[in-house]
């Protein structure tokens, strides 16, 4: 299987695909119309040697994943219960003002949604673990139960968003989104048929890097005691 560079994720009724600086978002419209939006996202750094640097090209990309998860804003704004309301608003603003509205509030929401990433999945776990220091003296042990429940808080946070129809609806589109990649990188002609055929399931999934990140991080952590130092 080769490598084609093309990554992406799902939105609400459509996908966003990107390779290199060009990304595109397909969204199928209540009407049933496919309306696809073409534009050019650079990235925060665009010198390449510092993007290819271990850890920080991870953080990079973590970063700007969220940064373009403006798209799913986009599929969202065509599916609002008051449309007239929102093309009428839209249109009392200018394109310039719309622009940098939107850029704010964006630049809000993945702040926000970093924080609330970091206040969950990291700082909720270790002061939970912290409840079996009354019993626990063993650092490795101690590790490994703060790993095990940043875990359980993960796939308990996922299972709980799978039961939105919406978010049912974005996780078939994520399979899609696969499946497309998957038919490019195999050599065969992107297409229906052949897209059919392809696996749901593909090796540079962001949740599944999500998955592995932790259990490494699990037994990367128990061989390291920050005590030790003090």
């Amino acid at each position: 299987m080769k490598y084609s560079g093309i990554g992406g994720q799902a939105v609400l009724e459509g996908v966003m695909m990107k390779n290199k600086e060009k990304y595109a978002v397909a969204v199928r419209k209540p009407d049933g119309e496919i309306t696809v939006d073409t534009k050019e996202y650079y990235g925060l750094i665009k010198n390449k040697t510092l993007r290819n640097i271990p850890i920080l090209r991870g953080v990079l990309s973590f970063v700007e994943s969220l940064t373009l998860g403006s798209t799913l804003t986009y599929s969202a704004s065509f599916f609002e219960e008051d449309e007239e309301d929102t093309k009428a608003k839209k249109k009392e603003l200018s394109k310039e003002a719309a622009a940098k509205k939107e850029k704010a509030e964006m630049g809000i929401t993945v702040a926000f949604s970093f924080v609330l990433a970091i206040g969950i999945f990291m700082i909720l776990p270790y002061y939970l673990s912290l409840i079996f220091q009354k019993f626990i003296t063993s650092h490795v042990a101690l590790a490994l139960i703060e790993g095990i429940i940043r875990m359980m808080i993960f796939l308990a946070y996922i299972a709980s968003i799978s039961l939105m129809k919406d978010i049912q609806r974005v996780f078939m589109y994520h399979g899609a989104e696969h499946k497309c990649i998957n038919c490019i990188e195999h050599g065969m002609e992107l297409n229906v048929e052949n897209v059919r055929k392809s696996s749901r399931l593909h090796k540079r999934c962001g949740t599944s890097f999500l998955l592995f990140v932790m259990i490494i991080s699990i037994i990367f952590f128990a061989f390291i005691d920050v005590r030790a130092g003090f």
